[in-house]
């Protein structure tokens, strides 16, 4: 019996798949930043190419840019530390993911919208 699956849910796939990528690449590579930083980009191109919107790339530069400063500065107040860095206390790949992290919210908030789920 195959199952097909409306496109709104395979979206969703599509956006969960991109996320355990990100983090994945994360938890495997963080050690070597320029590796790291390569793969995450792939994966965000990917995403970005997929999704075409102007939206969410500036999501994701809006979400790279605000989540790296925001733990530039929590950093300086020692609140927690990266123990692999290149820029300013912080990872590069660092980045890509918190743009990942801002575009994919985005793109799964859409899908959730277009199957029905609602605010009040």
């Amino acid at each position: 019996m195959i199952i097909k699956l409306k496109k709104e849910w395979k979206n969703i796939l599509f956006n969960f798949v991109f996320a355990i990528l990100s983090i994945l690449i994360v938890i495997f590579f963080y050690k070597r930043i320029f590796l790291a930083s390569i793969l995450l980009l792939i994966v965000a191109i990917i995403g970005l190419i997929k999704w075409k919107s102007k939206i969410t790339l500036a999501i994701f530069i809006f979400a790279g840019l605000f989540g790296t400063i925001a733990e530039m500065i929590v950093i300086t107040y020692g609140v927690w530390i990266y123990s692999i860095k290149n820029i300013i206390n912080v990872p590069l790949w660092l980045f890509i993911l918190w743009g990942n992290a801002g575009a994919f919210m985005y793109q799964t908030a859409i899908e959730f919208k277009k199957i029905g789920i609602k605010e009040k």
